[in-house]
């Protein structure tokens, strides 16, 4: 097995979320009375598996499944929860909260030496919602699909990122919140994949799996310096 040399990381519900604030200050302003957005958030981000598990949906199809569920976890109207995200979202990203842990794993990581980028599935404004979320400086390479054109768990997207900070896949490992997307890309591109476990909520099996961003750096670390 090659020497970890570096990692990639998805964005969205990996290192950053969405910034229930604004999105509920949005929603208190059409009247609503939003309850436990980030505990929606989180169960909409893990039925992204079992739903998806068959068929990877267009981008109006994610979409339409996205609000209908998040909707359902929410208790609120759907149409009205979609207007009050894309005006908020169209004001400034909603997904620009650093989730905790975030900067400390990316700081203990470049100082260890290893190199690590981005490679989300985004509509060109990620690089943006890292900066704002203190991350951005930490990356030598952001990979934002809406720029690119190709997505996850098409394996064609990561070459995007290896190529410029010179990685073979085999010396690389990259970590996300689904399997269908993050894991399958990267496994089918011969990256190693991780799956971020944030709030225990996960059903779908991975033979690799971390309920921290901590956790995560102790593994890298260990496995850069053997």
């Amino acid at each position: 097995m090659s020497r970890l040399r570096g990692v990639l990381f998805d964005a969205g519900g990996t290192l950053v979320q969405l910034h229930v604030e604004r999105l509920a200050d949005a929603l208190r302003a059409r009247g609503a009375d939003p309850e436990d957005l980030d505990g929606a958030f989180w169960r909409t981000l893990v039925h992204m598996d079992a739903a998806f598990a068959g068929e990877i949906p267009n981008a109006d199809g994610w979409a339409a499944w996205w609000f209908g569920r998040l909707a359902e976890e929410s208790g609120l109207d759907v149409a009205l929860l979609s207007e009050a995200w894309r005006k908020a979202d169209d004001a400034q990203h909603l997904w620009d909260a650093a989730i905790p842990g975030a900067i400390e794993c990316l700081t203990r990581l470049r100082e260890g030496g290893l190199k690590i980028g981005v490679v989300s599935n985004a509509d060109g404004r990620i690089e943006e919602a890292l900066a704002r979320a203190g991350l951005a400086d930490f990356f030598e390479v952001v990979v934002d699909s809406g720029v690119v054109g190709v997505a996850k768990p098409d394996p064609a997207i990561f070459d995007h990122a290896l190529r410029p900070l010179d990685l073979a896949p085999e010396e690389t490992w990259y970590i996300g919140d689904t399997v269908v997307f993050d894991a399958a890309g990267a496994d089918a591109a011969g990256l190693t994949s991780w799956i971020i476990d944030h709030r225990g909520l996960h059903t779908v099996a991975h033979p690799r799996r971390v309920s921290s961003l901590s956790l995560f750096a102790d593994a890298a670390l260990r496995a850069a310096r053997s």
